[in-house]
């Protein structure tokens, strides 16, 4: 258990200096990590996080401070602190209306006395009761471990590995291997919508699956989860490890190295594991990410969906599962039916998983290196919080990353990536025609008398610039993204090669 904002409030010197939340931010179940006192404007700067700040209200007066109670409010957010606590009782006695404001629009919790208690009081009582918890946390810990290697230590399969433990914390227990499929349940079904937990499971460097655990009588936080991975892995990894099959996917998964655009020595091993896992004849693929609620509700749906798209001929899905989450691609033998086809099918079947699970689509590759490069926007789309229940695309979060980051160069190159492509970047007769449709507006009038050809001319290659990525000019969204990334495309490279 973790001192929450609010097992500081109920805290008895906190209670004595009547506290009243002005502005409860992400919550008052928010984890403390320490109470802490510091007047300075600059105090951001000596934190790392997780701290219940308090100040004197008279301290908001702003003497000697160079900046405004916005930016104050800012670094405080910036530097991760759970929540200000501001002593209302003489000079300042209401909380300002500026810090209100920004408090608000930034999330930050707020908090008011109105008594007088002093600071150092408040300090110790809240840290005391922040340390006991950290030592008897440590002790459930070191006693579950040391309980869960014995149990293990007597498993023979994946079955028993579950029921020790189910038995351990008495709750619910699925086990599910790297391609999502359920090797073993202990402890009963679990309940439709209850609370449960998901560990990754590992070994040898490569993904074994996922264990999900119901929290009915006790919640696990994030260190007691790491210990559960830490012990379970290997025993697991004994008999559910997916083996060489689960590396090579995973390794593509990762994308490339420098997280923007493969390199050549990067696609020849690419190429390669792709052959090995039975790809070579593929020519169209389109990778995905799913994050899930709950593997035991999603799954199913997960599994029909593939099964669906694989009664079309040539038709493949790879993928694998590491904790919450799955990542692989979809694939065609070729395209005869036409990228935009493919690209509309693939969308269907992942649009119809259920609300539970947060979807993330790449744009369609033609080739090795623009899968690879898919994976890049799929995992940056992933380290963000997950939308359950929507189905988005990497090409709508480009300006979102782009807008980002800092390095413009970086930026520019990573948007064009992720959207036209390296090989239509590469090409000047397509990129000239995209930047004309942009000056344009997207009029088909206005790019033709500015590149000085005919309408069909125009059309076919907008078809080709289709056929090579999978976005039709049609897609009012993406055909906008695409087209601003062409217009940046040229103009960086008239920049460093003039």
């Amino acid at each position: 258990m973790v001192v929450s904002i609010r097992d500081a409030l109920a805290e008895e010197r906190f209670r004595l200096a009547q506290p009243v939340v002005e502005v409860e931010g992400k919550g008052l179940d928010r984890p403390v990590r320490w109470v802490f006192t510091n007047e300075r404007e600059d105090v951001a700067n000596f934190l790392s996080g997780g701290e219940m700040l308090i100040i004197e209200g008279n301290a908001l007066r702003g003497a000697g401070w160079s900046g405004t109670l916005d930016e104050y409010v800012r670094s405080l957010v910036s530097a991760n602190v759970a929540a200000l606590v501001v002593e209302l009782v003489e000079g300042v006695r209401q909380m300002p209306a500026a810090l209100l404001s920004a408090a608000r629009e930034q999330r930050l919790t707020l908090i008011g006395l109105k008594a007088r208690v002093p600071f150092v009081d408040l300090c110790q009582e809240v840290n005391t009761a922040i340390v006991r918890e950290q030592m008897r946390f440590q002790l459930e810990v070191d006693t579950m471990s040391t309980s869960l290697r014995e149990g293990l230590s007597h498993a023979d399969g994946i079955e028993a590995v579950a029921m020790t433990v189910a038995e351990l914390f008495g709750q619910s227990v699925a086990v599910f291997d790297a391609d999502g499929l359920l090797a073993a349940e202990a402890g009963g079904p679990f309940r439709t919508g209850e609370p449960t937990a998901v560990v990754a499971l590992s070994g040898q460097s490569r993904p074994v699956g996922a264990l999900e655990i119901s929290q009915r009588a006790m919640l696990l936080d994030e260190d007691k989860r790491r210990t559960l991975a830490t012990i379970v892995s290997p025993v697991a990894a004994l008999y559910i490890d997916g083996g060489a099959r689960i590396g090579m996917i995973r390794h593509l998964a990762l994308g490339p190295a420098d997280g923007i655009h493969a390199s050549l020595s990067e696609a020849k091993d690419a190429h390669a594991m792709l052959t090995a896992l039975g790809f070579a004849g593929s020519s169209i693929y389109m990778p995905f990410a799913l994050r899930f609620r709950s593997l035991v509700e999603g799954l199913d749906s997960v599994s029909d969906m593939i099964e669906r798209f694989c009664e079309e001929p040539g038709h493949e899905v790879a993928c694998m599962l590491s904790g919450d989450m799955m990542t692989g691609w979809m694939s065609a033998e070729d395209s005869t039916g036409g990228v935009a086809a493919f690209d509309a099918r693939c969308f269907r079947e992942l649009e119809s998983l259920g609300g539970g699970i947060y979807v993330v689509h790449g744009k369609v590759a033609m080739d090795t290196v623009t899968l690879v490069d898919g994976f890049a926007g799929l995992n940056d789309a992933m380290r963000r919080e997950p939308q359950y229940g929507q189905v988005t695309g990497t090409m709508s979060a480009a300006i979102s990353r782009f807008v980002a980051t800092e390095d413009m160069d970086c930026a520019i190159r990573t948007l064009v990536v992720q959207t036209i492509g390296v090989e239509v970047a590469s090409q000047p007769m397509l990129l000239d025609t995209l930047c004309a449709c942009f000056d344009n507006l997207d009029n088909k009038t206005g790019a033709c008398e500015q590149l000085g050809i005919g309408r069909q001319t125009l059309y076919n290659r907008l078809d080709k610039v289709t056929q090579m990525i999978g976005v039709d000019h049609n897609d009012r969204r993406d055909w906008s993204t695409l087209l601003f990334a062409a217009k940046l495309a040229k103009a960086w490279q008239s920049e460093h090669q003039g």
